[in-house]
């Protein structure tokens, strides 16, 4: 408060006009405002957290009256137009709200299973809709898997037939999948010096996914009454980077198979589950592996690992 005094003393001394230092004193309010807002948001969410880690039958009716509180009152009475202070719900107070989650999917869970070229039997009765998570190595369809990489992907992109729905640039520089394959030639080839990089994006342009699947198609243990999603899922980079703890807002469960290079994988149980199931998964992923995740339950964050780039494809089904 100090130092916005000792700015204000400046304006006033050297102001022209009323103007400034009405704008001064605007400004100062809207940073006060914005506190307050932010040392409300994180009392609710600490209250609606332990409520959701410790089971509480008041957690619906918290969670429902702060929404509706917010967002019909609170939130409009709050910003009163300020641009400053924006009072749109964040990411981690959405996942604070959200219903909880059934625990049964991690208890007694003590390591994430690997099965070697899993039956679409055994898939379907152990693991496709019931939220453990299982690692499937020599899937015959992966075993055909040939040419999908960096170069296809950059002359895919050339020629503009790959159309992207998502794009995650992380923590690069690139705003656009495009400006990402467009990089220097000894950066994505590894050369020695070269700066990390670590993408991400969604292809669910019918044409795009159709020349994609000449280079790698669907696990063959998906159960045959699924419906398999046309959107396909890529991400690529360098050793050392991968992608942050995050939970997913999909529609359906999901597999991703790793076809080069190696990626760590760690799992966390949601926050209400902290107390009934073990709280975190670390597992490695090594070309010619799957991995099947329901990843709107597990929180999970990748990092590639080894010398080589990951380059991985993965899509959902029903």
């Amino acid at each position: 408060m100090t130092e916005t005094k000792r700015k204000l003393r400046k304006l006033i001394s050297d102001a022209k006009d009323l103007d400034s230092v009405l704008d001064a004193l605007v400004e100062a309010r809207d940073r006060r405002l914005c506190r307050s807002v932010k040392d409300v948001l994180s009392c609710c969410a600490f209250v609606l957290a332990l409520s959701a880690i410790t089971g509480s039958n008041n957690w619906s009716i918290l969670s429902d009256a702060f929404y509706r509180g917010w967002t019909l009152t609170v939130g409009p009475l709050l910003s009163g137009g300020h641009q400053q202070c924006a009072v749109g719900l964040p990411d981690f107070l959405e996942d604070v709200l959200r219903p909880p989650i059934d625990c049964s999917f991690c208890i007694g869970l003590e390591a994430i299973d690997k099965v070697s070229n899993m039956s679409a039997d055994t898939f379907e009765k152990e693991y496709a809709y019931t939220g453990r998570p299982v690692v499937v190595t020599g899937d015959p369809n992966l075993g055909q898997t040939t040419g999908l990489g960096f170069e296809l992907f950059k002359n895919l992109s050339k020629a503009k037939q790959l159309k992207s729905c998502q794009y995650f640039p992380y923590k690069t520089e690139f705003q656009t999948l495009e400006e990402a394959l467009d990089m220097d030639e000894r950066r994505a080839a590894l050369e020695p010096g070269y700066k990390p990089w670590y993408i991400g994006w969604s292809v669910c342009d019918y044409n795009t996914v159709e020349i994609l699947k000449r280079h790698v198609d669907s696990p063959r243990f998906l159960p045959v009454d699924s419906h398999y999603k046309p959107t396909l899922w890529i991400f690529m980079g360098t050793p050392g980077h991968g992608a942050p703890m995050h939970i997913d807002k999909v529609a359906y469960p999901s597999w991703q198979a790793q076809l080069s290079g190696s990626k760590k994988w760690t799992l966390r149980t949601p926050l209400e589950c902290f107390f009934k199931c073990k709280r975190q998964f670390e597992v490695n992923m090594e070309a010619g592996h799957i991995i099947i995740l329901d990843t709107n339950v597990w929180y999970h964050k990748t990092e590639t690992i080894g010398q080589d780039i990951s380059i991985t494809v993965g899509g959902e089904y029903d």
